[in-house]
């Protein structure tokens, strides 16, 4: 199934998308119906049945409040790669937490905030980099994993019955806060820096996963691409790993990487302006499009 969150004049819905209808499932969010598990597909499968399809004014993030976001550190070797400083790790490395403040919709504004006064905090080198590039904005197109139910201490091999879909995720980030602050977490983190959906499409209907090809494209232009295969852990791998040593909930999320062709590392280095438009795909799941504005993120 694809499931979709949307908006309706304020109301929150679930649905679940045929072609290009969607039909009302009854629920009023995505937490919701991954808790309810098989009654939630039940339901969703009904209201496919019934065929009373429902009126929305946008589509929203497909799910909104997941308890945990966990963002992967180099995943794909390529991405690794281009940083001339980059060891190879022993262990899976999830080594930041992206917040549900910043999860936005999947064609939705990624809002750039006016750097004076915020990031040109004094005269070293660090601050000098900030004021010449501001917050350096850079994409990251990601498979988001879903979580579909509580998952502690999972054997790899059990991994993939505790997920419940996958999505497509834009792990956006402030190089500057990133990197020249060491601020990891800080510079994911910026309201709109998490552009997620268009939907969740339950794990039955991509059963091999590896051969999934995930894309950005800035302004039309190719960035990255790659397999799922290509990740240096793939999801039971990681889900092994978390479970280990925190539990996963149903709704958490795991960002599982990006692979080469980051604006960071190009030369010159080519960082998201506004009027920038980011598009990341997925097979299988879609594409979510973003359009760069400069400004102040407002409350959802």
């Amino acid at each position: 199934m694809r499931l979709v969150q949307y908006d309706n004049g304020g109301q929150v819905g679930v649905g679940v998308q045929v072609d290009e209808t969607v039909f009302y499932t009854g629920y009023h969010e995505m937490l919701s119906f991954i808790t309810d598990g098989d009654r939630a597909l039940e339901r969703a499968a009904a209201a496919i049945k019934a065929g009373r399809p429902v009126q929305f004014d946008r589509l929203i993030a497909p799910i909104t409040n997941p308890g945990k976001i966990f963002g992967s550190g180099p995943n794909y070797l390529s991405h690794g790669q281009e940083d001339p400083d980059w060891e190879p790790a022993d262990e899976p490395m999830w080594d930041f937490i992206k917040l549900t403040s910043a999860i936005t919709g999947p064609y939705d504004d990624i809002v750039i905030p006016p750097t004076d006064d915020v990031i040109k905090r004094g005269p070293d080198s660090k601050a000098k980099y900030a004021a010449e590039h501001g917050f350096a904005v850079d994409y990251e197109v990601e498979l988001g994993v879903v979580i579909g139910k509580s998952a502690r201490n999972v054997r790899r091999e059990d991994a993939y019955d505790h997920v419940f879909g996958y999505t497509i995720i834009n792990d956006a980030g402030s190089r500057s806060v990133q990197f020249h602050f060491n601020q990891r977490d800080m510079g994911k983190n910026f309201d709109t820096f998490s552009p997620m959906g268009p939907c969740i499409v339950t794990r039955d209907e991509i059963p091999d996963i590896t051969k999934l090809r995930i894309e950005s494209f800035v302004n039309g232009e190719r960035r990255q691409s790659a397999l799922i295969s290509d990740q240096l852990n793939l999801p039971d791998v990681s889900i092994e790993w978390i479970s280990s040593v925190i539990r996963l909930e149903a709704g958490d999320v795991l960002s599982t990487g990006t692979p080469a062709g980051c604006g960071t590392f190009m030369k010159p280095e080519q960082f998201l302006k506004p009027g920038d438009v980011v598009r990341c795909t997925a097979d299988h799941i879609g594409y979510i499009e973003n359009r760069v504005v400069a400004g102040t993120a407002r409350t959802r």
